[in-house]
């Protein structure tokens, strides 16, 4: 792999950026950009297990070994850089790495390549945030800088023009209605040269983002960036009892967040901070924030689908992954449905036939798992779910204890979002049902029974009589 001619087939490039700012950036984080594009480039290159649940473990933790030239490799041959490398790494991805760094040799790839669309002036912004284009990250921007009146510059990531096209949408619509001199957008382009990914579940896409948003960073003069994600998304426990270790995503635990923070504030030898604003709200309630800044009709222009690859214009959602299912269920208990056309999706959350394929599994885990939360008393919160334990000890201003009843409080009113829009749709739905008209492959059709029988009192009488 290589990021240079030449044979150069990884493409690293950040556009956007001031002549001023550029040189301010150490050969150091140079060489973080690069081994952050070579993780994340490899990581869609080498095939793990099957997406099927039921075959989860088949060949998914791989082992992976890179040899990479540096400008620094006495830094990066540290003993704690490589622990916090392959520690974090490691939990982020749940595969195997090591790393071993040499010296780069001439030619050495010289930092100006990277930045292409360089600008002669930059605006100071009191922010860095990454910018992915979806429901959080869009909530995200518009609290900082509509609701707070704070300047932000956005930090986006993209490896096909497609998700690049989405953030450009959403920080245009900003700037014309008035927040130009509040915003500014980096974009940056990060992909594997003329080969098609053999894998596409990104679980280091994560580790790539931070480390642009550390170099945006320190290219601003700032110590520290945001990432915005929803709290529950943040901790994601596995929906099923197939689903371990990295099957289910940790792009922003807390654990992978201090982990990033302790290795560049260690390359760099100063504090580094990693903010998450959003970290004590439910989708839904991060969905509401963006209605409350009179951007409500703006979701629908937002993407949060994991399955770039399969996205059109007609439809920008499969309907079928969690984030997907996860995003409808939070519009629609934030009673932002109009926002967000069901025509977007390729299969409508609660009426679409799912017997075809593993995504009736996917879905019904999804509610199988937040109704089980819903019941559960606060004893039997880190009982039942071990894998928040992961999580407790790395909220900087928090005790375990403290972390903990929080976490439960959150996935508390996340388990009740997901009960309110169950519930009204066995009220909307009742004579579909009636009818038999809602398909058998619905993994709602069973619960919107179950929902309907125990919420009619009027059936009820009636079977009394």
């Amino acid at each position: 792999m290589n990021v240079s001619d030449p044979g150069k087939n990884v493409n690293l490039r950040i556009d956007s950026i001031s002549r001023s700012m550029v040189g301010n950036i150490p050969d150091l984080l140079i060489d973080l950009l690069e081994i952050a594009a070579y993780v994340y480039c490899v990581d869609q290159r080498i095939k793990r297990g099957t997406e099927m649940l039921m075959d989860y473990g088949k060949d998914w933790r791989r082992s992976l070994t890179f040899s990479i030239p540096v400008r620094h490799p006495e830094v990066w041959n540290g003993e704690e850089v490589q622990e916090l490398l392959v520690e974090t790494l490691g939990f982020l991805s749940d595969d195997s790495y090591a790393f071993r760094f040499r010296k780069a040799e001439a030619p050495v790839q010289p930092r100006d390549p990277y930045f292409h669309e360089l600008l002669d002036a930059f605006q100071e912004n009191d922010e860095v945030a990454l910018f992915s284009g979806g429901v959080d990250s869009f909530a995200g921007a518009v609290n900082d800088i509509v609701t707070l009146g704070k300047s932000v510059t956005l930090v986006g990531h993209w490896s096909v023009p497609k998700v690049q096209n989405v953030q450009a949408t959403l920080v245009d619509a900003l700037k014309q209605r008035g927040y130009g001199r509040r915003l500014s957008y980096v974009p940056v382009w990060v992909s594997n040269t003329d080969i098609k990914p053999a894998e596409y579940t990104q679980r280091t896409r994560s580790f790539l983002f931070a480390c642009i948003g550390l170099v945006v960073a320190r290219m601003s003069g700032k110590d520290g960036f945001s990432f915005y994600e929803n709290g529950v998304v943040s901790i994601n426990p596995p929906l099923a009892g197939d689903v371990v270790g990295g099957r289910a995503t940790r792009t922003t635990h807390p654990k992978v967040l201090r982990g990033l923070e302790d290795l560049f504030s260690t390359l760099l030898d100063r504090q580094i901070e990693i903010r998450t604003p959003l970290q004590w709200l439910t989708k839904k309630e991060v969905t509401e924030t963006i209605a409350a800044a009179g951007m409500a009709d703006m979701i629908g222009s937002t993407v949060s689908c994991t399955r770039t690859h399969s996205r059109t214009r007609r439809h920008t959602h499969c309907g079928v992954c969690s984030q997907c299912i996860d995003r409808r269920f939070a519009v629609l208990a934030a009673g932002m449905a109009d926002h967000d056309p069901a025509d977007q999706y390729k299969k409508d959350l609660l009426l679409s036939d799912r017997s075809v394929d593993d995504s009736l599994r996917m879905a019904m885990h999804y509610v199988s798992f937040f109704r089980k939360i819903g019941s559960m008393t606060k004893d039997r919160f880190l009982v039942d779910l071990p894998e928040i334990v992961s999580a407790l000890d790395h909220f900087p201003d928090l005790s375990a204890d403290e972390a903990s009843a929080h976490l439960f409080d959150l996935f508390q009113r996340h388990a009740r979002s997901v009960e309110d829009v169950i519930a009204r749709a066995a009220s909307e739905h009742a004579g579909p049902l009636f009818r038999g008209e809602v398909p058998a492959g619905s993994p709602w059709r069973p619960v919107l029974r179950v929902a309907t029988v125990s919420r009619s009192p009027q059936a009820q009488t009636m079977i009394s009589m």
